[in-house]
């Protein structure tokens, strides 16, 4: 057997390209729960050819054997897992770096090594603490970065954040472009790896592990570290991933609630295999949403993201190690398409309103205005405060008396401010009373009233939504505690600008509109 380590060229590129998913093998050593030390390991290694390592599998039982092509080969040794981290990951941390996305998962049955890889314990380090090391290191150099991480493990196919005191379940929902998002997850700054220790040791000891009849230290839940740089623009996100190891039930004799959940892993890990399946057989349908995991690597696999995964192997078990090898092989067709990261610069807020006005004044077709005048009418609570609502005649009465003082035919219509939203607001045509006789009927002026009002109050709805507290937004209709929650954390990154704007937590443009109809209708009830 060749124990030496076989690697082949990265197929990363920091260009716009497509880039394969890099499958590396990692075998590890013989534990004393093993057995005899002098077992011979039914993974070996052929000699690389050109851009591929051939991985061959003999059943020491029997005459059955295998041969798979990866990337690159790793034998043996504790030692290897530097080796690991410089050969495979370390060409991605720039392009993290400088905005781009990257994963890493250790992929493979319980007991053959995964953890070790990715945490590492007090002798050799893993790949988590490598990878964060070498990112503030870069940061540091480079400076303008700001390094932030967050913690999270997918137990029974419910997703919780590591990082919180109390057990809390975050969401993930999709946003307009398809993409999934973590609702609620924790990001913690960090400027040192003692910084880094202190939260990931709250994390670990957080995480779901139990003792089975194969693995004493058994992970019963995926575990995702996300680490991400932004220089306040542009930022870039490695996902390091600790995959839960599929069980055999008859072997581990798992029973109760360690049955229940190595079938909630071993779920997870089939709808795996279905995705990469079906993205090697171009199907019409992926399956990423036939589990939580699957929608987190939805970016890794036929995305745009780097993606490297390590097969974990355990020497002694051809059967295990077959099954992962056999997945691991077809996941390096899969193709995702890496794109360079560009530089956003933040849009500035422009104030059309004021842009008109001048261009209206310097042609002489408006009067300039009062700076006292008001630009805006009162908040949402205006209308409804102290559970009082304002007549509905003492509105009519203002929109009636603002349409009749809007006589000549160049007097622009006072705008609050520029409303772009989901619900169909149809301004009716101005015209003169000298153009048209039926101005002043009622029917055109319940039209013009009934039109600014829908105007007026979509813009208060998201005037309201971005001030108010969390009571205040329960106390509306459509809104409950975790739609509070997401309104929130969404307006702290960016205000509302629309109800096109709700989109962004997961709502269709039909639940806007419906959500925004029940406020407006039960302000007159």
């Amino acid at each position: 057997m060749a124990n030496s380590n076989l690697c082949t060229p990265t197929k990363h590129s920091s260009d716009n390209s497509i880039s394969m998913v890099r499958v590396i093998a990692r075998v590890r050593p013989f534990l004393p729960q093993d057995g005899s030390k002098e077992s011979l390991p039914c993974i070996s290694s052929l000699d690389s050819s050109g851009s591929e390592v051939t991985v061959h599998l003999k059943d020491p039982y029997s005459c059955r054997n295998e041969n798979y092509k990866l990337d690159s080969f790793y034998g043996q040794e504790d030692k290897n897992v530097r080796e690991i981290f410089e050969r495979e990951v370390m060409p991605l941390i720039p392009a993290v770096v400088n905005g781009s996305n990257a994963t890493v998962f250790a992929y493979g049955a319980t007991g053959s090594g995964k953890t070790f890889i990715m945490q590492g314990n007090d002798e050799v380090a893993g790949v988590m603490p490598m990878a964060t090391a070498s990112i503030l290191s870069m940061c540091e150099k480079m400076g303008g970065k700001s390094v932030e991480v967050s913690y999270y493990e997918i137990y029974n196919e419910r997703c919780y954040d590591l990082l919180e005191v109390k057990a809390k379940e975050i969401a993930i929902l999709d946003d307009k472009d398809g993409r999934p998002h973590l609702i609620g997850l924790s990001k913690i700054p960090i400027s040192s790896m003692l910084d880094f220790q202190e939260t990931l040791s709250c994390g670990l000891q957080r995480r779901k592990v139990a003792s089975t009849g194969l693995n004493d230290v058994s992970s019963r839940s995926h575990g995702i570290l996300v680490i991400s740089v932004s220089n306040g623009h542009v930022i870039g996100k490695l996902n390091l991933i600790d995959l839960a190891g599929n069980e055999d039930n008859k072997k581990s004799g798992n029973e109760g609630v360690r049955l229940h959940e190595s079938a909630k892993i071993n779920q997870s890990l089939f709808a795996l295999s279905q995705v990469i399946y079906a993205l090697n057989n171009n199907t019409s349908r992926i399956p990423y949403r036939d589990s939580k995991l699957t929608r987190i690597l939805q970016d890794s696999l036929g995305g745009t993201s780097h993606a490297v995964m390590v097969a974990c192997l355990n020497p002694g078990e051809y059967e295990q190690s077959v099954r992962t090898v056999s997945l691991a092989a077809r996941s390096r067709r899969v193709s995702n398409f890496v794109h360079s990261a560009s530089k956003h610069t933040p849009k500035l807020q422009v104030d059309m309103e004021a842009r008109l006005r001048t261009w209206l004044e310097s042609k002489g077709k408006a009067k300039k205005q009062d700076p006292s005048t008001p630009r805006s009418v009162n908040r949402l609570n205006t209308i409804k405060t102290s559970g009082k609502r304002m007549p509905i005649h003492t509105l009519s009465e203002q929109r009636v008396k603002k349409v009749e003082t809007e006589t000549t035919p160049m007097c622009m219509r006072k705008v609050l401010y520029p409303i772009n939203t989901n619900v169909n607001v149809n301004s009716p045509k101005q015209h003169s009373v000298a153009a048209d006789d039926n101005t002043n009927t009622p029917l055109n002026k319940l039209k013009a009233m009934s039109c600014n009002l829908k105007s007026t109050l979509a813009q208060e709805y998201i005037n309201f939504l971005n001030t108010a507290g969390k009571v205040e937004l329960l106390q509306l209709k459509g809104i409950g505690e975790k739609m509070a929650d997401y309104i929130l954390e969404l307006r702290d990154e960016t205000p509302l600008k629309s109800l096109n704007d709700l989109e962004k937590i997961g709502l269709s443009s039909k639940q806007v509109a419906i959500m925004f109809g029940r406020t407006a209708k039960g302000l007159f009830d």
